[in-house]
């Protein structure tokens, strides 16, 4: 049925809200008087799938690959102050007493989702470190979900839990979170793009979502917050980036993050910054670093989880407070 749209039609619906289309009815009546309402609602379905994208009323676009996987633009273009703040989107969340399941390898869990967002959503699941709970790595969760991206946050079953163990509950987690997709009732039923998944980790869990990464090659991307892991490594292509302190006496980068970025191989995309003064919970929060942790943290996902290249300027940009800086991305 693509083959029968008109090319102008295309050309003034493409890129259109609801509002738009309707009015682009109801004024170019010399293409549209022969279509009927219908035929109208029947060619805005098949603009999204056969030419480009569509917006919806929020100003979302999601586009279509030819036979190809789908990768995800919304909004307007970005800017540096909107990929410092929160996103468009209001924010709910689900809990395990709401329905979400309650995996053996992980203790509490949280569920933030973009509520009015266009799925598919792409997705990440994050884990805290050393004898630290869920809620150290809370502020993470509406922010990214604020932006379009699905985000569960996670405890462990113990504090004490090393590495090894917290790559073991982000994987459990993933299982959880997919499995919403399939949920009856559950707001993300049929919604997530189950090919567009990242781990991610503060500390000890910065290290587990390296190792993660190790075992599951398919995933889209790994964001290592002040990761340990000492005198590792880490061959695996999923794309990197590390957030790190100058001053973090409990993972030095010099033997933890730098470590983890050289011992990563040069062909995966990875990026180390490096907050000048910054300590070990510098990375915490997306408004460490004076919104530089969350700028880079949500444009790395923009550009390899969901595949929205208009943000990878923001990664080729040295922030001002950076101690260290550096990428293999172009």
């Amino acid at each position: 049925m693509c083959k029968l749209v008109d090319a102008r039609e295309v050309h003034l619906i493409k890129g259109g809200s609801l509002k738009r289309v309707f009015s682009i009815f109801f004024s170019e009546q010399s293409i549209f008087n022969s279509l009927g309402l219908y035929r109208l609602v029947i060619l805005m379905l098949f603009v999204n799938g056969c030419e480009s994208p569509l917006a919806d009323s929020e100003g979302i676009l999601t586009s279509t690959l030819r036979g190809e996987q789908q990768n995800i633009i919304r909004g307007s273009e970005p800017t540096l102050e909107s990929t410092s703040q929160a996103g468009p989107f209001v924010v709910k969340v689900i809990s395990q007493e709401g329905g979400l399941r309650n995996g053996p390898e992980y203790g509490s869990a949280s569920l933030y989702y973009p509520a009015g967002a266009m799925p598919p959503w792409a997705s990440i699941v994050i884990v805290p470190g050393f004898i630290s709970s869920e809620s150290s790595i809370q502020d993470w969760g509406p922010f990214y979900a604020s932006h379009g991206i699905v985000t569960m946050t996670i405890g462990t079953n113990h504090p004490l839990e090393q590495p090894a163990n917290r790559a073991t509950a982000l994987l459990d987690a993933l299982v959880s979170l997919r499995a919403e997709h399939t949920r009856s009732g559950s707001p993300l039923e049929g919604r997530l793009a189950l090919d567009r998944v990242g781990v991610s980790g503060w500390s000890m869990g910065g290290g587990g979502a390296q190792l993660a990464a190790v075992e599951d090659p398919t995933l889209r991307a790994v964001i290592a917050l002040c990761p340990w892991k000492p005198n590792a490594q880490f061959n695996h292509p999923v794309p990197l980036l590390i957030l790190c302190g100058q001053n973090d006496w409990l993972a030095p980068s010099s033997y933890h993050g730098v470590i983890h970025y050289q011992n990563t191989p040069a062909s995966t995309p990875k990026l180390i910054f490096e907050v000048a003064k910054g300590r070990h919970r510098v990375a915490n929060s997306p408004l460490g670093g004076n919104g530089e942790v969350g700028r880079l943290a949500i444009s790395w996902l923009k550009v390899f989880l969901e595949g929205d290249d208009r943000y990878r300027r923001f990664l080729l940009q040295k922030p001002k407070n950076a101690s260290l800086f550096q990428s293999n991305l172009e």
